[in-house]
């Protein structure tokens, strides 16, 4: 299977996470010439909340992509990808999350999907559900996970 384009699925607390985030999309786009989608689904409420905290006129709806470009997560990971020489593409889509990452990946035609997030008890799992697991069970192709304090560091809990 060649890898022509990664799907990089940006949540709103990646910023944390964006060093390892990048490293591990580094170390597949690099050497697979690939292409990367950085992704980011607003929720209707988020994607309104954007609009006003990132200063646009509420009369001039930017777009999902458009507000996508401002978020801190997609800058710094555009950052790393441009100094590695690797071409990319902006994405912001408005709906739920799982669903909106999953549609999206298959309509860019992703080979790989990298998601992010902390670790989670079994318990927290149950409670609050768990959007990457549900996008692990349902993609259109393999995802890799990048879990926070994790990856590159060499700690193999």
């Amino acid at each position: 299977m060649a890898l022509e384009t990664l799907v990089v699925a940006v949540g709103p607390n990646d910023n944390t996470r964006t060093d390892e985030l990048a490293e591990a999309v580094l170390d597949v786009a690099v050497p697979a010439d690939a292409s990367v989608v950085l992704l980011h689904a607003f929720s209707e409420r988020a994607y309104d909340e954007g609009i006003e905290e990132a200063g646009f006129d509420p009369d001039e709806s930017p777009s999902p992509d458009e507000l996508a470009k401002r978020l801190e997560g997609i800058d710094l990971l555009s950052e790393a990808l441009s100094a590695a020489d690797i071409s990319y593409d902006v994405r912001g889509e408005i709906g739920a999350e799982g669903e909106t990452i999953l549609q999206t990946t298959k309509a860019v035609d992703g080979d790989l999907l990298f998601i992010s997030g902390r670790k989670r008890s079994p318990t927290g799992k149950a409670v609050f559900g768990s959007t990457s697991h549900r996008i692990m069970m349902n993609s259109s192709c393999p995802v890799l996970f990048v879990r926070e304090g994790v990856y590159g560091n060499g700690d193999e809990e």
